[in-house]
């Protein structure tokens, strides 16, 4: 979907459904410069900080599961 917007228009964020919560969606939103908004699957488990966007997805995995999933 990110090759649809040229490379030169900046993207602020990428809004998705679970089903975009992967490594390598993460990391094509991160080339782009972009923060990734994208709720973890249920199953989701903590990834390693050194993948593009893991941090960020890891402390959003932190806060649903405190908060839970509708709140976040």
């Amino acid at each position: 979907m990110l090759d649809q917007i040229p490379p030169e228009q900046e993207i602020a964020t990428v809004t998705a459904d679970g089903a975009f919560d992967t490594r390598k969606c993460h990391e094509a939103i991160a080339a782009r410069g972009a923060a990734a908004i994208i709720p973890p699957r249920k199953n989701a488990k903590p990834w390693k900080p050194d993948a593009a966007g893991a941090i960020a997805r890891n402390e959003i995995l932190r806060t649903s599961k405190q908060v839970g999933r509708t709140i976040w």
